[in-house]
Formats: structure tokens, sequence, C-alpha cells
């Protein structure tokens, strides 16, 4: 796993697990993958569309997970 897919998946995690974070990613509503990308970066999660593309590969579905998956599409 590259650094940056390892970025990737630390934004993930912390999306699935930080109610905060959560809130923030539901007011700013990004509409792309290009969106979720660009509010991880302001975040300081540093990684590309294709890094969270194979970093959602690892995860079991849940909401979090469900709900970036649905960008990749």
């Amino acid at each position: 796993m590259s650094k940056d897919t390892a970025q990737a998946k630390a934004f993930i995690e912390a999306l699935d697990r930080d109610s905060t974070l959560q809130a923030q990613f539901a007011v700013t509503s990004p509409n792309s993958l290009d969106g979720v990308v660009d509010f991880a970066t302001s975040r300081g999660f540093i990684f590309t569309k294709d890094d969270l593309e194979s970093a959602l590969k690892h995860f079991p579905n849940n909401r979090v997970v469900e709900q970036l998956r649905a960008y990749v599409r």
C-alpha cells in the first residue's frame, strides 16, 4: 500500500469514527469524488482519487464506506 493510499485509508477510518468530521462532511456535501478529495485535503489528508478508490477496496461495507463508494460509481 502506497503512502498516499494509507492516507486515504486513514481518512476513511477518521470519517467513520469522528462524529465532528462526519458533520463537517455532511455540511460540505461534496457532489463528486474530486469534492471528497478536496474535503479530505482541507483536513490534512493528502491523496488522489485513485488512492481513495484503492483504499475503499480494503474496507467492509458500512454507512461511511457505502457513502464514499457512491462517489466512485
